[in-house]
Order: structure tokens, then C-alpha cells, then sequence
């Protein structure tokens, strides 16, 4: 059997990361280290108690308590301090405020048992079980602005990502959602691990990487048999218009570097993100669409 490392990012959420753990420690299959990089103030208690429970489990503990004199804050940068520490073949990073249902961590790895020398693969990804299904009319408006694909799950060729809430079986894709999330250590050293971007709450460091992979020839499994329950928690959360600044931003970072620059795509470009800025102001989204609007204006810093 593969052996895996699960990386928890967090921020302030000890409740959140109390609950997430105690899913994983009732998994049927457990990781062979847990990685808590933290970026807030985990108190002293709560780590002891948790190093003992996984030594009781013969789980490896390794508590990275982030120095911010020389580290930024970030979830991205959070992400590769883990991968470096990370000692397996398998790395997961989850969000830490997620529930693993019953079974996550062995649907994960039978796909990478099965797939295990096939050097293309790069990523298995889990299933948010609470993730809002598109409505006809939403997949409608989506092939209209441009933010659709042939491909169900697909960073499309002007960086947008592109999911389907109907999968019953597993599907080879080229998008996987970040936080429940797996890959080969290595090959996702070899890409150079997770974009930074402005920092904080990265925004799209899931799709640069997905993008980066798929243009390498590399390609994702999506398996909805590997459930979770994203809590969606809104401590430590920044405020909805510096999440949508971010996104555009970052966007548009995405674009400039990996796709086409001719004047087809830069119309598409435009047009696309049109869309998925008007989407959010008719879904009541005001302060997210501002920041996103303004992101997408003001030139990339």
C-alpha cells in the first residue's frame, strides 16, 4: 500500500482543525504523517494533546509553526512549506475546515494503486459534497461568456476552470479542487509547487498549477466516491472585496503567462471575465464583484 502525508494549512481555526482531525483519525485508512502548518496561533495544549494521539496511531506528527520575521503569510506558501516536510510518496493538502466522510483517504489512494505507474498522472481529487450544482441556465450563461469546456473538469485555454456536480464514477480531467487534494511529491516539486502570488488567501493557486500541469501533458483523476463536507468557515476569512481583488489579479497573472496572447484569445479573455464578474452582482455579491471588478481594472501589481 502507498504511504501518504496529509497537509493541513490553517489559520485560526482551531475548532475547525480539532473537527477535521478527529474525521481523519476515523478514516479506514490513515496517513502515514500529518503535517499542521500554521499560519496563526495554535495554542501549546492542543498540539501536545494531538502528537500524542497520533504516536498512539504510529502516525508521524510534524507541527511547523510559520516564522512571519521571514516567512509571508499564505496558504500557497503554506502549501510548499508542507510539500518540503512531506516524507511520502503522496502528499494530500486539505482545507481545515473540511469533514472527511467515511473512506476519503482509501478512494484516494485505490485510484493511485491502480494508476501507480502511469507517469502522466500527477493529482487524484476528492468530491465537496455541499458544492452548489449549476442550474441549466448557469451552464447556458457559462458557454455564452466562454467559461465552459469540452472537457468536464479543465482549466479551458484562457485560464478558466471548469467543473461538473454530476460525476458517479471517477474521470480523468485537468482541474481538481485545492483543498481535497492529492499528488505525486515529486512531480509536483518538478512543476515548482504552488504559485504565491500577493499572498494571504492565495486566490487560483489551484488553477496555475492544474494549468502548468495540464500544458506538460499531465492530467488529474476526479473521484466522487472520496466525499468531504467543506464547512465553508468565515473565520480567518478575509473580506469578500480582497478575495475578489485577488482573484482577478491572479487571473490575469494565469493568462498573461500561459496562454495565448493573440488578439482571439485576449477578446475571449475580456469577454469571459465580463461573465464571471456580472455572475457574482446577480447572485448578491456585491462586495466579492466590486473586487473583482477593480482587480480586473487596475493593472497587475
Amino acid at each position: 500500500m502507498l504511504k501518504f502525508s496529509a497537509i493541513i494549512p490553517t489559520y485560526n481555526r482551531e475548532k475547525d482543525l480539532n473537527e477535521l482531525i478527529d474525521t481523519i483519525l476515523k478514516q479506514t485508512l490513515k496517513p502515514n504523517e500529518l503535517i499542521i502548518i500554521d499560519d496563526g496561533e495554535l495554542v501549546k495544549d492542543f498540539i501536545l494533546k494531538r502528537k500524542k494521539e497520533m504516536e498512539l496511531q504510529r502516525i508521524g506528527f510534524v507541527y511547523y509553526k510559520k516564522d512571519h520575521t521571514k516567512e509571508r503569510r499564505g496558504l500557497s506558501e503554506s502549501k510548499n512549506i508542507g510539500l518540503n516536510l512531506a516524507k511520502n510518496e503522496i502528499v494530500f493538502f486539505l482545507d481545515d475546515d473540511l469533514e472527511l466522510k467515511e473512506g476519503f483517504f482509501e478512494e484516494i489512494i485505490k485510484i493511485w494503486e491502480r494508476f501507480k505507474d502511469d507517469n502522466k498522472l500527477i493529482g487524484v481529487g476528492g468530491w465537496i459534497t455541499n458544492l452548489r450544482k449549476k442550474t441549466t441556465i448557469e451552464k447556458f450563461y457559462d458557454k455564452i461568456f466562454g467559461i465552459s469546456s469540452r472537457i468536464l473538469w479543465d482549466v479551458n485555454d484562457i485560464g478558466f476552470q471548469v467543473w461538473d456536480t454530476n460525476l458517479k464514477e471517477p474521470i480523468r480531467g485537468y482541474y481538481i479542487h485545492g483543498g481535497v487534494s492529492s499528488y505525486k511529491r515529486e512531480m509536483l516539486k518538478e512543476l515548482g509547487g504552488f504559485e504565491t502570488f500577493l499572498g494571504g488567501r492565495t486566490a487560483l493557486e489551484d488553477v496555475e498549477l492544474c494549468l502548468k500541469a495540464k500544458l506538460r501533458g499531465l492530467y488529474f483523476i476526479i473521484n466522487p466516491k472520496a466525499e468531504v463536507f467543506h464547512k465553508n468557515s468565515q473565520i480567518s476569512h478575509e473580506k469578500s472585496y480582497i478575495i475578489g481583488f485577488k482573484e482577478s489579479q491572479n487571473r490575469k497573472i494565469i493568462f498573461e503567462k500561459y496562454c495565448k496572447q493573440d488578439f482571439f484569445h485576449k477578446a475571449r479573455f475580456f469577454w469571459a471575465n465580463i461573465g464571471w464578474i456580472l455572475r457574482q452582482f446577480f447572485a448578491g455579491n456585491f462586495s466579492k464583484g466590486w473586487g473583482m471588478l477593480v482587480g480586473f481594472i487596475k493593472r497587475t501589481e
